[in-house]
C-alpha cells in the first residue's frame, strides 16, 4: 500500500502498517527477492530506512522519547553499515551528473581518468562490504527484529493531536535551518538543512490524503527542494573525496576543469533551493502546522460526511 495514511485507517494501525511495510520490503531488497542489483537494493533499503525514521519522527512524541531513540537509532545503524556502497557509487553518478549538466561545455569524456578511479574505488568498497564483512545479513537481522517490536508500538491517539507535534517539531528545525544555512552556506549548514527538508518532504507525503492535490504539490516543490541540497552536498563530498587522496590523480589540468565545473553548479544549486525555500518556508511554525491542522479537520469532516462525493 502506499507511503501515507488511508481514509478509514486509525492512525496507530496506520503507522504500523506503513513502518512495517518499509521494513518488508527492504528486508525483501537485501534478500535479493527483487531485479536490484546488490547496490540497488542496497540504496533502496537505505532509502526506506530514512523513511521509517520519518514515521518515527511523525508520532516521536506519542510513542515516547525512550522508544523513538531506540529504533531511530536502529535504523540510522543499520544504514551506516550499508552508507559506505552508497557513498562509493554517489561519487561516480556526482561526476556523471556534472558531465551531463555541462555537456554544452566539455565531451563526455572529459573526466575519464577521475571516472576510472571513483569505479575502482567503488568496486573495491562493494567487494569488502559484500564479500569480506558481510554486512547485510547482520542489517537484515537488526531490521526483522525491529519489526516484532514495531508491531506493538504503543500509539493511543486516533487524532491530529498524535502527529502533530511530530510535524511541529520537523518544521521549525527545517525553518531554522533554512535561515542558518542562508546565513551561513557551510557544507555542514546545507546538509543539516537538507535532512530537515527530506524529513518534512516523507511528512507531507504521508499526509497527502488530507488534501491530495495541494499535499501533493508541496510534497513535489519539497521533494526539489531536497534534490537541489542532496546535488549540492554530493558535489561539496567529491571534491572533498578528491581532496583526500590527491596522490590517485596524475592529469591535475583535468582534476582543476572538474573542480571549477563543480563550483559553478554548486553555486547555481544553493542559489535555486534558496529559492525554493523562501516559499517552502514562509510561514511561522504555528502557523503552518495550524493550517496542516485545518486540512486534517476538513478531512475528517468529509469522511463523516462525503457530501463532494454525491454531488
Amino acid at each position: 500500500m502506499p507511503y501515507q495514511l488511508n481514509t478509514h485507517e486509525s492512525v496507530p494501525s496506520a503507522i504500523r502498517r506503513i513502518t512495517c511495510e518499509q521494513i518488508d520490503r527492504a528486508v525483501n531488497q537485501l534478500s535479493g527477492k527483487t531485479n536490484n542489483s546488490q547496490d540497488e537494493a542496497v540504496h533502496n533499503a537505505r532509502k526506506r530506512f530514512k523513511k521509517i525514521r520519518a514515521v518515527l519522527r511523525l508520532v516521536r512524541d506519542e510513542i515516547g522519547q525512550d522508544i523513538y531513540k531506540r529504533e531511530n537509532k536502529c535504523f540510522r545503524d543499520v544504514g551506516h553499515q550499508l552508507s559506505d556502497v552508497r557513498d562509493a557509487q554517489v561519487l561516480v553518478e556526482t561526476l556523471d551528473d556534472l558531465t551531463e549538466h555541462f555537456s554544452e561545455s566539455v565531451s563526455a569524456d572529459a573526466f575519464t581518468e577521475i571516472r576510472q578511479i571513483l569505479e575502482a574505488n567503488y568496486h573495491s568498497v562493494c567487494k569488502q562490504v559484500f564479500e569480506e564483512n558481510d554486512t547485510v545479513t547482520s542489517a537484515i537481522a537488526s531490521i526483522k527484529a525491529a519489526r516484532e517490536r514495531i508491531e506493538s508500538l504503543p500509539i493511543e491517539r486516533n487524532d491530529w493531536l498524535a502527529l502533530r507535534d511530530g510535524l511541529h517539531r520537523v518544521y521549525k528545525r527545517g525553518y531554522k535551518g533554512f535561515r542558518h544555512a542562508i546565513e551561513q552556506p557551510t557544507v555542514e549548514n546545507l546538509h543539516e538543512w537538507r535532512k530537515r527538508v527530506k524529513y518534512l518532504w516523507y511528512h507531507l507525503r504521508i499526509l497527502k490524503p488530507i488534501w491530495s492535490g495541494l499535499m501533493a504539490e508541496l510534497a513535489d516543490q519539497t521533494h526539489d527542494l531536497a534534490d537541489y541540497l542532496g546535488d549540492d552536498h554530493d558535489l561539496a563530498v567529491l571534491r572533498q573525496w578528491i581532496g583526500d587522496h590527491p596522490e590517485l590523480f596524475q592529469d591535475s589540468s583535468e582534476l582543476e576543469a572538474l573542480l571549477g565545473l563543480s563550483d559553478r553548479r554548486r553555486t547555481q544549486l544553493q542559489l535555486a533551493a534558496k529559492q525554493l525555500g523562501q516559499r517552502i518556508y514562509t510561514e511561522e511554525t504555528e502557523t503552518f502546522v495550524s493550517r496542516i491542522g485545518a486540512y486534517w479537520q476538513a478531512w475528517q469532516q468529509e469522511i463523516e460526511q462525503p457530501i463532494l462525493a454525491e454531488v
